[in-house]
């Protein structure tokens, strides 16, 4: 199964150092809750040096990946058999 990288609208929790973890996100109009952040990694894009933060959550009963680039742009990345509402 393919799966594409979505643009997403994020809602983070803002402790002390600013947003911080991940509470919803918004996709296709649709809210989803994060029930857990399994885990959460700073990485380096191979391609353009630049860092971003990757939390692997658990939405609905299923496993999401959300990318934080460095401008605060967010993606999802669908894992397993979680699907996104089609697009209008």
């Amino acid at each position: 199964m393919t799966h594409t990288r979505e643009k997403i609208t994020v809602q983070f929790y803002s402790g002390y150092k600013g947003e911080e973890t991940p509470r919803s996100f918004i996709v296709g109009g649709r809210e989803y809750v994060v029930e857990e952040v399994i885990s959460r990694k700073r990485c380096l894009d191979k391609d353009s040096g630049k860092h971003y933060e990757l939390f692997v959550c658990r939405v609905a009963g299923k496993t999401v990946k959300i990318r934080r680039n460095e401008s605060g742009e967010c993606e999802i990345r669908p894992s397993g058999d979680f699907l996104l509402p089609p697009k209008k």
